[in-house]
């Protein structure tokens, strides 16, 4: 789960392994919808007298239909704990908008004669209760040995428009999930959810038409410098729903070669003041120095790359009667940064030679989850040196890049690991 306070820190990470790698990735381009109408930003409009600041009121927007206009991104799902109920249902709350209102009351069923939970009742007005016309339905799918149940929907968060001073309620889209796993029936039962909706306007910032997005990730229904925001010429508007353009609140953005950044954000989220700022650096320049990856995209290749096995049994034999350490690289198919090290990590030269003193074995730890909880992996990939005699040298989890690795599978000529 995201916490608010780790939000930064998850843009640090972006950046550091690609965006693509970490955060979930949704299709769809075209026709957008807005929800209320439509997002046109007061052009120019000085704040508190500062000529420099621009106020770009922004509208709340909701995935279109039919693979319509949507964000091509979404925090990590956040965790609502589930409690037992009569006749197998959970029960469940989503506190959403500012500080006093009410919950959102929530409940997983199954239907007569269903195995998995396939209904989802919703407290759409929040009244305590549920009523005709709040239950959702779906058709539970298998995906990699687990029973997913996935609810798509729009709730209403109560605000205080910024213009008018009114109380008014703006949709907020959301996608909530249960997952059961039969390989772990004792685990504790959570439903998770994200949000799917936006905010968006246009400004005019030094004579460039831009748009702007607004979005949360700390999913409270509040919008604060923890959530993030995008910025892109408006005739490339569908920019701000990739995650490149993805920032915190905090950090500025670029529109061409111009800095700006977000110097207030009303808790609505209809309304950002932003103001132009220098960052000391060009562009072209801070795009090239976080570029982490670079080094390993251009690390010397030969062609070759490691050999993994793809049975641990096998492999765990093998590395037994040839006196070697086994490498157990823990993955899975859903895996971003799994797929980056397998592109850029496995295929170097230095890691290719350093794992030649080793077994290596794949493990996906969705077909395995024994070995995943045996091994105590908690996330993926999870990359692990065992010595000869068995036991465990060290291990890395994350991406890692090609000279790390290439020091992760250093093995001395006499069996020992190096840098244990």
């Amino acid at each position: 789960m995201l916490d608010r306070r780790r939000h930064t820190a998850l843009f640090t990470r972006l950046s550091t392994v690609g965006l693509a790698a970490l955060l979930t990735a949704c299709s769809g381009t075209g026709g957008g919808e807005a929800a209320g109408g439509s997002a046109v930003a007061d052009r120019g409009t000085a704040v508190n007298g500062d000529s420099s600041a621009i106020v770009v009121t922004l509208t709340p927007r909701v995935p279109g239909p039919d693979g319509g206009r949507r964000l091509n991104w979404s925090p990590y799902g956040h965790q609502l704990p589930l409690t037992p109920a009569a006749d197998g249902r959970m029960t469940t709350r989503l506190a959403l908008g500012p500080e006093g209102t009410p919950p959102i009351e929530l409940e997983l069923a199954r239907s007569d004669g269903a195995t998995h939970y396939d209904r989802l009742f919703v407290d759409f007005d929040r009244n305590g209760r549920f009523d005709a016309g709040e239950m959702l339905e779906t058709t539970p799918s298998e995906q990699r040995h687990k029973f997913w149940s996935t609810f798509d929907t729009v709730v209403s968060v109560p605000v205080r428009d910024p213009v008018t001073g009114k109380a008014t309620d703006d949709p907020y889209a959301l996608s909530f999930w249960y997952v059961e796993d039969p390989a772990s029936p004792d685990e504790p039962p959570v439903l998770r959810f994200s949000r799917r909706g936006w905010m968006e306007g246009t400004a005019m910032l030094d004579s460039v038409e831009a748009e702007v997005l607004v979005t949360e990730n700390a999913m409270d229904g509040v919008f604060d410098t923890l959530d993030s925001w995008a910025l892109a010429p408006a005739d490339s508007a569908d920019e701000v729903l990739g995650y490149q353009t993805a920032k915190p609140l905090t950090e500025h953005n670029w529109l061409h070669q111009r800095a700006y950044k977000v110097e207030s954000i009303d808790p609505s989220g209809r309304r950002v003041a932003l103001v132009p700022f220098d960052p000391g650096i060009t562009r072209t320049d801070e795009i090239a120095m976080n570029d982490n990856m670079r080094v390993d995209r251009e690390a010397a290749r030969s062609g070759g790359s490691v050999t993994f096995m793809d049975d641990y049994a096998t492999a765990e034999a093998t590395a037994r009667r040839e006196g070697k350490p086994l490498f157990i690289d823990f993955e899975t198919t859903w895996c971003g940064p799994c797929k980056l090290m397998d592109q850029w990590v496995y295929t170097a030269d230095s890691v290719v030679n350093a794992a030649r003193a080793v077994v290596a074995v794949k493990v996906d730890g969705d077909d395995h989850p024994d070995l995943a909880t045996g091994h105590g992996v908690v996330g993926y990939p999870t990359m692990i040196l065992i010595g000869p005699d068995g036991t465990e040298m060290r291990r890395l989890s994350g991406y890692e890049s090609v000279a790390a690795m290439t020091t992760f599978l250093a093995v001395e000529k006499k069996g020992a690991v190096a840098g244990s």
